[in-house]
C-alpha cells in the first residue's frame, strides 16, 4: 500500500507540473503575438503635426432679415438672424463698409425662397452655404468670410 501511495503521488506531480508549462506557453504566444502585431503596425509618422484648431476670426452681427416667402397660396414670413466669421480681424472694416451690399443679397435670396426651402436642417445648411457665397462675393477681396452663423430662423 505504501507504493500505491508514492505512485499517486507521482501522478499529482506529473499532472501539476504542466500547469506552469502551460502558464509559461500562454505568456510566450502573447508576447510573440503582440510584438507581431507591434512590428506589423505602421509607424507614426514623425514629422506629424498636431490638429490646429481652425482659426476664429472676428464675428461681425448682421441685422435681422424679416422676408415674405415665396408661397401663392399664403403669406408665410421668414425671419434670419446671423453674423458672419471673417477669416481676418484686418478685414472688419472692409465688411461693415460693405454691410448694406451683403443685406441686399441675402434679402434678394431670401426672399425668392418657400416654405418647402426652409423646412429641415438640410435645407438650413443650403441656406448658409449659399449666404456665405453671397456674403464672399459682396464683400469682394477673395475669401472675406470663413463662416455663417444663424443666430434665429423663424419660420411663421
Amino acid at each position: 500500500m505504501a507504493e500505491e501511495v508514492e505512485g499517486a503521488e507521482g501522478v499529482e506531480e506529473k499532472s501539476g507540473s504542466r500547469l506552469p508549462i502551460l502558464i509559461v506557453a500562454v505568456v510566450v504566444a502573447l508576447a510573440v503575438g503582440g510584438g507581431g502585431a507591434y512590428l506589423l503596425m505602421p509607424a507614426p509618422d514623425a514629422e506629424a503635426k498636431p490638429k490646429e484648431k481652425a482659426a476664429v476670426g472676428k464675428i461681425v452681427p448682421v441685422e435681422s432679415f424679416i422676408v415674405n416667402l415665396n408661397e401663392a397660396k399664403s403669406t408665410r414670413y421668414l425671419k434670419v438672424t446671423i453674423s458672419v466669421m471673417l477669416t481676418d480681424e484686418s478685414l472688419e472694416e472692409t465688411a461693415r463698409l460693405r454691410m448694406d451690399l451683403l443685406r441686399d443679397g441675402v434679402l434678394t435670396y431670401l426672399s425668392g425662397l418657400s416654405i418647402d426651402d426652409v423646412r429641415g436642417s438640410e435645407t438650413k445648411e443650403i441656406i448658409r452655404e449659399r449666404v456665405l457665397e453671397l456674403a464672399n462675393e459682396s464683400l469682394g477681396e477673395g475669401e472675406v468670410v470663413q463662416q455663417v452663423l444663424f443666430k434665429e430662423f423663424v419660420v411663421q
